[in-house]
């Protein structure tokens, strides 16, 4: 049974939100622009600059500028995003102009509800449609090709029965990207030619694309920092309350320092630590600053992470878990870090941040509602989170009855807004007319996002108030 301290319920109220309402814009809106959006030839030909094309790129060319349509189909982490802006650029268009259409609409909704310029092109990054239709994709590469337009989809999986207008995706030679990556990123200074041949022979092994652009970027000026001390140290075989103290560091950086002894005694006593406890000296991973416990880097944090993940089965995730879980109930701060932690264990396990605390909060009382929407709202500083984010307050609003609803009216007012801010707001509409015990959070939080897009001007408070304003007018 998940440790809870007898504190009363919160209710989802004006103030609530309104405080988790700025504690995401804050965080958020500095990192992350709307997905949907126009992408500037500028900022295409910038993302480019690091791109190599794979094998099946020139087959690719060849089936788009026939069909005005291919969705290309693989592993995720294959630049296949990248891909399908290379392919664009490479077609005679009206204006250079990428439009980038939101990854939520169904085939029907490609079809049917979007609305296609002459010679323009079109971008959908991430597909999560539950189902392609064959036929309906078809009819849209007959109406792309009309209008001398041209859409790219990108979708993880396999292909389906659409084998017309699909393109099975695959990856460059991982050496050659090596190389290409510090060509135009420039090489950072103090590199021996031997570091060098070792990271490229690291490269070749590495699966994915996306994986040797990371560590090419360790090697140029601008990159974060490596995970090596965060490796080195769990190489060191730690004591078990070592390995717990920057576990829960994870879900707790940046809190106060009494805050963090009184929460890891509380893991302790989970865990019914036996062990004898050595001094505290200093921690090679941990600092405090000012009053809070932090990581001595930033990065620190994900890294840690990844360690748990790849090193540590049930005997620490069990009590983790359950005390992750039960930390919705201590209060504002601490319910924000560990929405934040759980958000950052996503990007290395998403199946268990969705399992076993996204689901698990989202169904429980208004302050676990809470910190799963938040959770939810800070994956969407992820480029590639913010999609599986929205994926999953989609399947929880299907059904307004359902209780996650309540949990995804909150991310769709906070960070979801801040990514797709039209699909949050008809969202929320929806949910807001269909009754339930998410209406009343849903239109809080359509209210919320409404009052502060009224003070903003840049496009994404345009796409708010416009869809906002009948909601006003029927009220």
């Amino acid at each position: 049974m998940t440790e809870t301290p007898e504190s009363g319920e919160i209710d989802l109220d004006d103030i609530t939100l309104g405080q988790s309402f700025l504690t995401v814009y804050e965080h958020l809106r500095p990192l992350a622009a709307p997905v949907t959006r126009d992408l500037k030839r500028r900022d295409a030909d910038a993302l480019l600059r690091s791109y190599l094309e794979p094998g099946c790129f020139p087959e690719a060319v060849r089936r788009l500028s026939v069909r005005h349509l291919l969705v290309l189909v693989g592993e995720e982490e294959t630049g296949k995003r990248l891909g399908a802006i290379a392919l664009l650029s490479r077609m005679s268009l009206a204006e250079s102009t990428i439009t980038v259409l939101s990854p939520a609409g169904s085939a029907a909704d490609l079809l049917s509800r979007t609305e296609y310029e002459p010679g323009r092109a079109y971008l959908l990054h991430d597909w999560i449609a539950e189902s392609t239709d064959r036929i309906e994709l078809l009819n849209l590469a007959r109406k792309l090709a009309e209008l001398g337009s041209y859409l790219v989809i990108t979708r993880n999986g396999v292909p389906s029965q659409a084998a017309e207008v699909e393109q099975p995706w695959g990856v460059p030679e991982p050496g050659e990207l090596f190389d290409l990556c510090l060509r135009a990123y420039g090489l950072r200074a103090g590199h021996s030619p031997e570091e060098l041949t070792r990271a490229r022979d690291l490269a070749l092994t590495l699966p994915t694309p996306a994986e040797v652009v990371r560590l090419a970027g360790r090697l140029v000026g601008d990159d974060e920092p490596s995970g090596e001390d965060v490796a080195a140290w769990f190489d060191t075989k730690p004591l078990l309350h070592e390995v717990r103290e920057v576990a829960a560091l994870a879900f707790l950086d940046g809190v106060g320092g009494p805050v963090f002894e009184r929460q890891f005694a509380r893991l302790e006593r989970i865990c019914q630590a036996q062990e004898r406890r050595v001094p505290r000296v200093s921690h090679p991973l941990v600092a405090h600053e000012e009053g809070r416990v932090v990581f001595r880097v930033p990065h620190h944090r994900g890294q840690v992470l990844a360690e748990l993940v790849g090193r540590y089965g049930f005997w620490l995730w069990q009590p983790l878990r359950e005390w992750v879980r039960s930390l919705a109930w201590e209060g504002a701060d601490v319910r924000t870090r560990a929405a934040e932690g759980v958000a950052l264990l996503a990007a290395y396990s998403l199946k268990d941040a969705q399992l076993e605390f996204l689901d698990v909060w989202a169904r429980g009382g208004n302050a676990e509602r809470l910190a799963a929407g938040d959770a939810l709202s800070y994956m969407c500083a992820d480029d590639t989170l913010a999609t599986e984010a929205l994926r999953i307050a989609l399947a929880w609003t299907a059904d307004p009855l359902d209780p996650r609803a309540a949990a995804a009216a909150v991310a769709l007012g906070g960070g979801l807004s801040v990514r797709y801010p039209a699909d949050a707001v008809r969202r929320l509409r929806r949910l807001e007319s269909g009754g339930g015990p998410s209406a009343g959070v849903a239109g809080r939080a359509s209210a919320l996002l409404a009052e502060h897009a009224g003070r903003c001007h840049d496009a994404r408070a345009r796409t708010v108030t416009a869809l906002s304003a009948p909601l006003a007018t029927d009220a």
